[in-house]
């Protein structure tokens, strides 16, 4: 059940679907084009112009509306927060970050409102005085949240005051916040490249972003490194045990081992790709091509445009899976909650999730899912949480307690060098064109990326089991390390 904050209780609501939400609506004339409409319980006649290009993109859903104590639309805010919609591309309309900006502007009114102050009046002739700035001075004193957390709480009132300032009131910005142009200098993948951006006075200092573990490799702001040989025998050893694990589980962890994709991309496997694996389409390397990305219905980090390469052994179980009376059932529990929860939706058999739980839902809904738009909380793969935390608990040593599904996808990339590096050493392949293979197949974008992949693998594990040694066993946690029985002095 998710948190619900009592304070928001009629000051924030979820419109679950407000229609026509960017048409206009016209009191004293009636433009070409426009709809005759009148409001229910007022004798009041207006008309309604649809955008223009809308089709059948028109609609919101879930959206935050808010109010003031008194019980009236806080409008500046509420148009603020369906501008910021009406920006966005339709497949992008999912109502998540406004809902996330409206809790915390609703939080700044809380604030002003507690505090007699007007949330308009910078007429302070100091900066303390001013409500942003006794909304800052707050948070910090509140000590219930960290500095990065603070600075999005003012970032968001700030936008909306920049928003306010150019479409609702003559506001001074200079008295809502004191910001400063900054340019500094940053090192990427692609080279040095200058940045320029705003550095507000309300923000609080965050911590550099940490090193990289020894042993682990950084991709996507996450630290994995891949399973050691051993550790992946174990890990091979405990799925299959088919008491324990169910077929489900132990493809949804295949899948990512033996093609590297992450978790968002094995979850939205449609029916219709496995279509793809004939024999006449089988490639020498005994794997068949899945192409996943934007128009295919798979998900992949970025939308980006990916060739998954999957072993015919592997797609072999994949289509006995689906093939399966077990997953037939499931695929008929999730047509009818469809047709339940989303009278006139219709999906082609085709197009359902490979992958299904016992009850018929989809583990990972895609963006291309014709629900996306609409439910609040759409699955986000939670289920490979609950796969690892099964998978600690019944695997032996030495699989490592800090797994996580992500290092999947950096075993595949070890695997796949290990192999690469026979054929360099026989000389089918030349030193340098690995890295390219596996920069290719792991989908990097930036050559750097796949070179601290094979910085990594170069690294001999027992380093990795020394540190832990040393960590464990150097000081040992108390007193008994002292040395005090004498020896040859």
């Amino acid at each position: 059940m998710s948190y619900i904050n009592p304070r928001h209780e009629g000051r924030l609501t979820l419109i679950l679907h407000l229609r026509d939400a960017f048409a206009s609506t016209y009191v004293h004339g009636a433009p070409p084009g426009s709809t005759k409409l009148e409001l229910e319980g007022i004798n009041l006649t207006f008309f309604q112009l649809d955008e223009v290009g809308g089709g059948n993109d028109r609609d919101l859903f879930n959206f935050p509306f808010l109010f003031h104590a008194d019980g009236n639309p806080w409008h500046e805010a509420n148009d603020y927060l369906l501008s910021i919609m009406s920006n966005k591309a339709p497949v992008n309309r999912r109502t998540d970050d406004v809902r996330r900006r409206a809790s915390k502007l609703l939080d700044y009114l809380l604030f002003c409102e507690d505090n007699n102050l007007d949330w308009l009046d910078f007429s302070g002739a100091r900066p303390p005085l001013r409500p942003t700035y006794r909304y800052f001075y707050h948070l910090i004193n509140e000590g219930t949240r960290s500095n990065q957390v603070i600075n999005q709480y003012t970032s968001a009132v700030y936008h909306f005051y920049k928003y306010v300032t150019a479409h609702w009131h003559d506001l001074d910005m200079k008295r809502v916040d004191t910001v400063k142009q900054v340019r500094f200098m940053t090192r990427g993948s692609k080279g040095y490249k200058v940045i320029e951006a705003e550095k507000r006075s309300q923000t609080r200092r965050t911590a550099p972003i940490s090193s990289v573990p020894l042993g682990f490799v950084r991709e996507d702001g996450e630290d994995l490194r891949p399973l050691s040989n051993r550790e992946l025998g174990a890990f091979l050893t405990t799925i299959r045990k088919e008491k324990e694990w169910s077929v489900v589980e132990r493809l949804i962890l295949m899948t990512a081992l033996m093609t590297g994709a992450r978790k968002q991309t094995v979850l939205t496997i449609r029916l219709k790709h496995l279509k793809g694996f004939t024999e006449d389409k089988l490639q020498s390397e005994g794997a068949y091509k899945l192409h996943a990305g934007p128009g295919t219905g798979i998900d992949t980090k970025y939308d980006k445009p990916q060739v998954l390469y999957v072993p015919k052994q592997l797609a072999d179980e994949l289509v006995t899976l689906a093939e399966s009376a077990m997953m037939k059932t499931r695929r008929e529990k999730f047509l009818t909650q469809l047709e339940v929860s989303h009278p006139g939706l219709s999906v082609v058999e085709d197009d359902i999730y490979l992958f299904l739980s016992d009850q018929g839902n989809c583990y990972y809904m895609a963006e291309s899912d014709p629900r996306y738009t609409i439910v609040k909380s759409p699955q986000t793969g939670q289920v490979t949480e609950t796969i690892k935390r099964k998978l600690i608990q019944k695997a032996s040593s030495p699989f490592p307690k800090s797994f996580s599904y992500h290092w999947l996808r950096a075993t595949f990339s070890y695997q796949l060098y290990q192999r690469l590096q026979r054929l360099v050493q026989e000389g089918a392949m030349k030193p340098g064109e690995d890295i390219d293979f596996i920069q290719k197949r792991m989908h990097h974008e930036s050559r750097e990326t796949t070179e601290n992949y094979l910085k990594l693998f170069k690294m001999t594990h027992e380093k990795v089991i020394a540190q832990e040694i040393w960590e464990g066993k150097l000081l040992n946690g108390g007193y008994s390390v002292l040395k005090v029985e004498a020896h040859d002095e």
